[in-house]
């Protein structure tokens, strides 16, 4: 494998200066010197400088563009900065943002990404920011040569190019010319997810923005070689929707893979998951800001245990931990805040040099960045399901990975895979997920977005919509060992209209519909608070087929969308079946607020535990057992923290497993077993 900069550098650091320059004080306390000296308190290894923002001002002498005024006379503040950073041994990546460039639009209206039928933009509107489109060949050779000068007047080890994606549905000329080559119509279709044309559409929007990656990747290699490129992947994750086109097309354009991103702990796991499977270098990078929620608060900042937390569950996936700081109007630094990133930093620095090895993974759940819809307009797609997914399985204490569309065709090694309300598939990956049931895989679906999926795997026709918007799933005799207390007296709530599938193929049924005594239609009631259970029918609501060696479950309720613990023993009690919970790399009775990421690398094992409830009041969790799958060990050792040595722990070794505990675990803990 190639040595790349970034394999060493996991402490990294961004301050954004989106500023503007209409004011003669905003920016003219920048201070390099002093920029740095926070750099070094917050023990940073690779901070990202501004060489441009949204606001679309160059941090220096540019002939394309526009330079902040405050660098008039002292144009070489920037280059300063990056040469005392390269002087103390830290690497430097440039930052760059492409399509927000608010100054540009104004400057070359016809540039603009027209989002509105009326031909305005969302600036034209009386937004901020200036979006310009890709396509324009204009905005591209301006890009091209903007690139072009900053290799000319910076030497950085790695360019960081934000907001690779499509902010809305661009109506401008140059797409307009782009689609009709393409397709040979004229008119764009509306966004409606059942409409063939405009999946096309949405197809060639994806393509659109890889290849704009693409070409600003290739450029940038060509002019400063030896430089590593990466797109912010936030998107792909972070937007509900596909309408952005973040997809693993603009992730392909990158040496590694990471994104700022803004949830809470369990949809950062998930990310981090994702980022782990798709990034080609290790490590993956996960940015979070050090304010409090979002940027958009300025003064109000995380504490130090909160951010800690962030930055010790991206340690446990043996990722980089980005902390993004904004700089003042006038340019300065809150030195506080750095010295608090130093504090939390020195959490993560005795752990660092086990940041090593391949994630153990036992059961898979597919995400799929192009599949972010509902072909009914529900709020419930295949990206809610997956994050919700992931939460209960880690709440259950199985090793989970997240698996990309890109890498279907290498799911042979997962015990089950969990495909939800899965959509935005191409023939390869359909083809990929029959394989991995005929040699043996175990393959769960919900809902009936992929219709070409439910006929390949379940000889399968959807029918239609119940329409009966509260519908139950009544077990039958085969499928009551999945769902509990519920029965056919007192069945499942799916609490939503459900899809009618046909059969044709034999399967098993393991629950069918029952439908409430009325419709929605109708304004007379059973009860006037709920809509129970009254009428039960012969159609299918899950159902489990074989095909060849291995299983396919279907469920028409997308079970694990939702949150409550009945739902998540239906997900349990279908890992008990078909998973083989027992025999899993790594066992636990952790209480469901811990996550346990495993890595082995060669003969040894390395186990973190997070506390994904911790908060800034700092509480010891419950003892609990660990049960590892390897050969005997010679140790398991504790690994020292900021406040403590490594310690041997005392374990036992019985049919393939050794067995440890867990004491008094606050936030995070890390074990090595050689």
């Amino acid at each position: 494998m190639k040595k790349y900069w970034f394999i060493d550098c996991l402490r990294r650091n961004l301050v954004d200066m989106h500023i503007d320059d209409w004011n003669e004080d905003f920016l003219s306390r920048f201070d390099p010197a002093e920029y740095v000296e926070n750099l070094k308190k917050a023990h940073i290894q690779a901070p990202m400088l501004y060489l441009q923002s949204h606001a679309g001002h160059c941090y220096w002498p540019t002939v394309s563009g526009h330079m902040h005024r405050s660098f008039a006379g002292c144009e070489d503040k920037m280059r300063t900065l990056e040469e005392l950073c390269h002087r103390e041994g830290m690497k430097v990546v440039g930052y760059y943002s492409l399509i927000y460039n608010t100054y540009e639009e104004d400057r070359h209206p016809q540039w603009r990404i027209v989002s509105a039928p009326d031909g305005t933009s969302a600036r034209q509107r009386g937004g901020r920011y200036g979006h310009c489109c890709p396509n324009n060949p204009g905005y591209r050779a301006f890009v091209l040569e903007q690139i072009r000068e900053m290799a000319e007047y910076f030497t950085v080890d790695g360019m960081f190019y934000d907001m690779t994606f499509w902010p809305s549905v661009c109506l401008c000329e140059h797409c307009r010319a782009r689609y009709r080559q393409a397709t040979g119509r004229e008119e764009f279709p509306a966004v409606n997810w059942n409409d063939p044309a405009w999946l096309q559409f949405q197809n060639l929007r994806v393509q659109w923005m890889g290849e704009f990656a693409r070409l600003v990747t290739d450029e940038t290699k060509r002019l400063m070689p030896g430089c590593t490129v990466e797109h912010n992947y936030a998107n792909a994750v972070a937007d509900n929707s596909s309408l952005c086109c973040s997809t693993e097309l603009v992730n392909d354009a990158c040496d590694y893979t990471g994104g700022d991103l803004y949830g809470d702990l369990y949809n950062h796991s998930f990310t981090a998951k994702y980022y782990y499977g798709v990034t080609k270098n290790p490590p993956l990078e996960y940015m979070t800001c050090r304010c409090d929620r979002s940027l958009s608060v300025h003064t109000n900042s995380k504490t130090e245990e909160h951010l800690a937390v962030e930055v010790m569950l991206t340690a446990a996936h043996h990722g980089a931990s980005f902390i993004i700081d904004a700089i003042d109007p006038v340019g300065t630094l809150d030195r506080r805040v750095y010295e608090r990133v130093g504090r939390v930093f020195e959490r993560q620095i005795p752990y660092e040099p086990y940041f090593r090895g391949d994630m153990v993974q036992d059961v898979g759940v597919c995400y799929s960045t192009t599949g972010r819809y509902n072909t009914r307009g529900l709020p419930v797609t295949n990206k809610t399901c997956a994050v919700a997914l992931t939460r209960t399985l880690i709440e259950e204490n199985v090793p989970v990975g997240v698996i990309a569309n890109t890498h279907l065709d290498s799911i042979g090694g997962y015990r089950m895979v969990f495909a939800p309300h899965i959509a935005g598939l191409s023939d390869e990956n359909r083809a990929a997920l029959a394989d991995y049931v005929k040699t043996g895989g175990v393959l769960y679906l919900s809902g009936a977005e992929d219709r070409d999926l439910l006929k390949l795997l379940l000889d399968a026709e959807l029918t239609g919509y119940t329409e009966e918007n509260a519908v139950y799933m009544a077990p039958t005799a085969d499928g009551q060992q999945y769902f509990g207390q519920f029965n056919a007296d007192y069945p499942f709530p799916a609490e939503m209209s459900l899809p009618i599938l046909s059969f044709d193929s034999d399967v098993a049924v393991l629950a069918k519909m029952t439908m409430p005594y009325t419709k929605p239609s109708e304004r007379r009631f059973a009860s006037i608070h709920s809509n129970p259970p009254g009428i039960p029918t012969e159609i299918p609501a899950m159902v489990m087929r074989k095909l060849g060696n291995g299983t396919v479950i279907w469920s028409a309720c997308p079970i694990e969308n939702d949150g409550r613990r009945s739902h998540k023993s239906v997900i349990r009690a279908l890992l008990n079946r078909f998973a083989d919970p027992d025999s899993f790399s790594v066992r636990s009775d952790a209480p469901r607020q811990v996550e346990l990421v495993t890595f082995r690398d060669g003969g040894e094992t390395l186990i973190s535990a997070v506390d994904l409830l911790c908060t800034d009041e700092l509480l010891p969790v419950r003892s609990f057992e660990i049960a590892v799958r390897c050969e005997k060990p010679a140790e398991i050792v504790r690994i020292g923290g900021r406040e403590r040595k490594d310690e041997s722990v005392p374990f036992t070794y019985e049919n393939g497993y050794a067995h440890f505990r867990c004491d008094g675990l606050v936030m995070f803990d890390m074990w090595k077993i050689r």
